[in-house]
């Protein structure tokens, strides 16, 4: 997954930026951070229950929150334990958990260097 697909999308960014200001594009990439590392805990809660609604309920959500702010590899990471969830694939999750929490502490660094 991402082997050409970008951490992070800059000229997504760069039109946020432009369009809502650098002042508030910097206060929803911070609010986005934080969902990150949130639903990032959620996806594991509700992995280890055996919630795969939720699970793929909120993999979805993510999903669509960070490809809006250019995290294209972490979207595709998202989408890949949306659909696992979606196809009760739970022999896959242990290894697109650890791969999303990977891709996950990668995006956070990227967005955190300007």
């Amino acid at each position: 997954m991402g082997g050409h697909t970008p951490l992070v999308d800059k000229p997504v960014l760069d039109r946020l930026a432009a369009e809502v200001g650098k002042e508030s594009a910097a206060f929803l990439l911070d609010s986005l951070k934080a969902e990150i590392k949130s639903t990032g805990s959620k996806l594991a809660v509700h992995a280890n229950t055996g919630d795969l609604e939720m699970l793929e309920v909120q993999a979805h959500a993510l999903k669509s929150a960070v490809r809006s702010f250019g995290a294209m590899r972490l979207g595709d990471a998202c989408q890949a334990l949306e659909f696992a969830a979606k196809a009760e694939a739970l022999p896959d999750l242990d290894g697109l958990l650890n791969q999303f929490n990977e891709i996950s502490e990668e995006t956070l660094a990227a967005f955190a260097t300007p």
